[in-house]
């Protein structure tokens, strides 16, 4: 740090660049602390990495802040930073502070990463099965500020033949899958197998809607999402159960080609699924 810029390393594997954004009452409100805010900004792009198979390298940070923001909040969410980093291995190498009005808030971490075997969105073929790590929906409860990423994961997939295509969910089930579906192709999902999470029920029961809406459409899971060559499930299972015991992956569904437009079948009735809409982030409201 102190130069113009960051001199790195030359390097003889691929390399991963994301960027994503931290901002107060949008990304996370006075519920979360400075500490887990700090956290948040480093894992949100961890995450990122993990979805191409990758592993934290260095990252630049720049801050916006109004004038009136209090220091020892600041101090606590760099510990939080700093905290993070520590535990994935990650170096802050530079970056930037510019000034905001009073009261507002952004950070932007801009993270690069490397990979010797990497996996894309757009790989996967008809016959493949789909694929969730964990537990989906209720985020807003804690889960959005207090995930793991999931880089040994989505390491071991890219690494694995049977992995055809690999991303992580941030803005839901219901707007991400689409993003793995080939053209001419429909996901055939059984809904009897997509993993609600307890907040996602606790939620539903207090709003009075139905919880497979909130695991489909709620943002910000930072689970993965794949799929598998249609004929390896079962090893691919049973090779998964062995190398992480403690996370759960569900067989949610399996992409077919398109007998009409609908992009979300339920597979038992043959009917369109109505989630369809996940988080969008330019919304009119």
């Amino acid at each position: 740090m102190g130069d113009d810029c960051a001199l790195l390393p030359a390097s003889n594997v691929s390399q991963l660049i994301t960027t994503d954004s931290l901002s107060y009452q949008v990304h996370f409100d006075d519920n979360v602390d400075a500490h887990q805010a700090g956290e948040k900004l480093i894992k949100r792009n961890l995450s990122d990495i993990a979805a191409m198979g990758g592993r934290p390298q260095h990252a630049v940070l720049a801050l916006l802040c109004g004038p009136n923001i209090s220091i020892t909040w600041l101090e606590l969410f760099f510990r939080g930073i700093r905290s993070c980093c520590i535990q994935y291995d990650l170096q802050i190498v530079g970056g930037d502070i510019s000034t905001l009005p009073p009261s507002q808030f952004s950070a932007v971490l801009t993270l690069f990463g490397s990979t010797e075997s990497v996996r894309l969105r757009n790989t996967a073929q008809a016959g493949d099965w789909i694929y969730v790590s964990g537990t989906l929906g209720g985020s807003i409860i804690h889960k959005h500020w207090s995930f793991t990423p999931r880089l040994q994961q989505g390491s071991w997939l890219a690494a694995r033949s049977e992995c055809s295509a690999l991303m992580d969910l941030t803005d839901g089930l219901a707007k991400d899958l689409n993003a793995l579906i080939p053209a001419q192709c429909q996901a055939k999902l059984d809904l009897s197998k997509i993993p609600i999470s307890s907040d996602a029920i606790t939620l539903a029961t207090q709003a009075n809607r139905n919880p497979m809406e909130l695991a489909f459409c709620d943002g910000e899971d930072y689970e993965l999402l794949f799929t598998v060559r249609s004929n390896q499930p079962i090893a691919f299972e049973h090779a998964w159960a062995q190398r992480f015991p403690q996370l759960q992956i569900s067989r949610i569904g399996q992409l077919c080609v398109a007998g009409d437009g609908a992009r979300y079948v339920d597979s038992q009735t043959g009917e369109s699924l109505a989630w369809t809409q996940g988080y969008e982030h330019l919304k009119q409201t």
